[in-house]
């Protein structure tokens, strides 16, 4: 079971993703490069939310790259299947 100070640093860490995501989409780059941009811009983030938790002592480092390895897996999944088109006929 993950502990609340972890539960609350995930949830600071996707809230601080969700901005950057926000940021980065109203840049003035290329569709190409934003897209490109949306799992290395978790990377920090998920760096964040987890180190504090690890350095003092909540979780073990190989709990911590759990979660963050599934984390991260979950969201390249929802974002190739989010860029798959639709195969829905009329």
């Amino acid at each position: 079971m993950i502990s609340t100070a972890v539960s609350v640093a995930i949830i600071i860490a996707i809230v601080g993703w969700l901005a950057t995501i926000f940021a980065i989409s109203r840049s003035s780059l290329s569709r190409t490069w934003k897209r490109n941009l949306l799992i290395p811009s978790w990377i920090p983030w998920l760096a964040l939310a987890l180190g504090a938790p690890i350095l003092s002592g909540l979780i073990p480092l190989n709990d911590a790259m759990s979660i963050g390895g599934a984390m991260t897996t979950g969201m390249l999944v929802s974002i190739v299947v989010g860029r798959r088109p639709s195969s829905r006929q009329k």
